[in-house]
């Protein structure tokens, strides 16, 4: 390549990674995220205007994999966009600096610390479209995150594509040379496919492990649509969710229960229930309404719904024992959604603006979110005695929440989870990848019941393994469950839990050192 890339290539390059993204637009094209980070490389290293095509790389690849939030609010999904490019820009920034012979190991680490920055980010925390997680239907390569997480193999990545740019590139005008070109993409494969080697023995090692005990879990999709109920006044909606819970939840699970031997588990999903506990009542052993359609006696109900604190309230995952709905157990979630349960930097507004952005979101939402989020708790239990951790929906896409659980004993991690807002979009897949990603960081199988999809469980290696197919078809939903027996995992976390609590900081740290020794070194020569 002779001429120097322009702002076309970084938008081809945007869309080629979110085509990646789950779910990948074309067959096999979750190897597309390869040639896409190659070419972030190449806009971010050689580009005319490298700032303006990296933010454009960025933009382009955020609008795709985020298309399904303007469902919830178009500003919010002008705001990712728009923010999200930053990310991008900020990477290929930390590349230009650094000394040319580290450019490609630097990029994989500048790659990974954008996204673990992403995610992390307080108050505008948002981890979806990794490039890790267009690969979670090959989990043997997805064990890598047993080492160090989403940081670690979004670094392996970003490194091997760089690699492989730098052969093309000494293809066309050898520079670099073609035998150092050659030497350096086949150590980055070789250290990639250790990685892979190490992350494999330790996950199937941690499954062996496990003691060969299984819990027999029933999850309920009630195929809730979000959309079909903020119309309705309050008289009808109230009218339309006692139906609800009668046909699609209640129902459901009487029919399930009488068609097999007793479950331990019932499971449904978050904002399954509109009436909420109060702090005093649950830590009082109190009970909620009964459910004596549902008669099992050595069957566990989880629910998601709200734990109140005063005037403010929590999501949480309560388990009730059946007939008469005590409350055994209960867990809370501890990441909430910028958004949808809390409004971000509302508190550094002038009065008007804040107030006019909760009418917004009161005309959007039918009301403003104001959650506060819960604390760590220790893992509940079935009526076997396997113990067992819940996530609330946006925990399943954080590693700290579930390796909370299984650090306190959880030998199976439970996700409860709404995801009606997206009207059936992209993030359903993604959300599905961080569970394969969490199943292997943790070493632990985790099933999931959501309101529309996606619904099944993962095993402790990071297989999906059963599955309701998505079904959007019917506007109105439907309600279906799956009946699954899952093995249980090891109840303690896997080897290398430092690296992965370490590995994004990290590689912000070393990609900035290498930023500042190609700093420094220019610095020296212009002496």
């Amino acid at each position: 390549m002779s001429s120097r890339p322009g702002l076309l290539l970084a938008l081809f390059g945007g869309l080629m990674l979110g085509v990646a993204t789950p779910p990948a637009a074309v067959p096999l094209g979750e190897w597309l995220v390869l040639p896409a980070l190659a070419v972030w490389f190449c806009v971010a290293t050689e580009a005319r205007r490298p700032a303006l095509a990296s933010y454009l790389f960025g933009c382009a690849h955020m609008a795709w994999f985020s298309w399904s939030v303007r469902h919830v609010m178009l500003p919010a999904y002008v705001a990712i966009v728009v923010v999200g490019g930053g990310y991008y820009l900020l990477a290929s920034w930390l590349v230009r600096r650094m000394p040319a012979g580290l450019r490609g190991m630097g990029f994989g680490l500048a790659v990974a610390a954008s996204f673990w920055l992403r995610a992390v980010m307080p108050e505008i925390h948002y981890p979806h479209g990794q490039p890790c997680h267009c690969l979670y239907e090959w989990p043997s390569l997805m064990r890598v995150a047993v080492l160090g997480g989403e940081p670690l193999f979004n670094a392996l990545l970003a490194w091997v594509a760089a690699a492989g740019y730098g052969v093309w590139r000494s293809w066309r005008i050898a520079a670099p040379g073609w035998g150092v070109a050659r030497r350096r993409l086949s150590g980055t494969v070789l250290v990639a496919a250790g990685a892979v080697v190490v992350g494999n023995g330790v996950v199937l090692e941690a499954a062996r492990s496990a003691p060969g005990r299984t819990v027999e879990v029933l999850l309920v999709e009630p195929g809730l649509r979000t959309a079909a109920t903020l119309q309705l006044a309050y008289p009808e909606w109230r009218a339309w969710w006692d139906r609800f819970e009668v046909e699609r939840l209640v129902g459901p699970t009487q029919a399930a229960l009488a068609e097999a031997p007793p479950v331990d588990l019932v499971v449904w999903p978050e904002s399954s229930v509109r009436w909420s506990l109060r702090e005093r009542d649950v830590a009082a052993g109190g009970s909620t309404r009964p459910f004596r359609e549902l008669p099992h006696e050595d069957t566990l109900l989880l629910i998601g719904a709200n734990l109140l604190r005063g005037r403010r309230a929590t999501p949480a995952a309560f388990a009730l024992g059946l007939p008469g709905g005590e409350v055994v157990g209960f867990q809370e979630k501890q990441r909430l959604v910028p958004g949808g349960e809390f409004l971000p930097f509302l508190a550094l507004l002038p009065d008007s603006w804040s107030e006019g952005l909760r009418e917004r979101f009161r005309a959007a939402l039918g009301s403003v979110p104001d959650a506060v989020p819960g604390s760590a708790r220790a893992p509940m239990e079935t009526k076997g005695g396997v113990p067992f951790g819940a996530l609330l929906c946006f925990d399943n896409a954080f590693p700290g929440p579930a390796a909370d659980r299984v650090a306190r004993g959880a030998a199976l991690l439970v996700v409860l989870s709404n995801e009606a807002w997206y009207e059936g979009g992209g993030e359903l897949q993604q959300l599905l990848a961080m569970t394969v990603v969490r199943a292997c960081e943790n070493a632990t199988p985790i099933v999931r019941s959501t309101m529309d999809g996606w619904t099944g469980w993962v095993d402790g290696t990071g297989a999906v393994v059963e599955e309701l197919p998505l079904d959007h078809g019917d506007p109105l939903g439907r309600a279906r469950t799956l009946r699954v027996t899952v093995p249980a995992g090891q109840g303690k976390p896997p080897a290398f839990g430092w690296l992965r609590q370490a590995s994004g900081a990290a590689c912000g740290l070393l990609a900035l050192l290498c930023g500042v020794l190609g700093w420094a070194g220019r610095r020296r020569d212009r002496s």
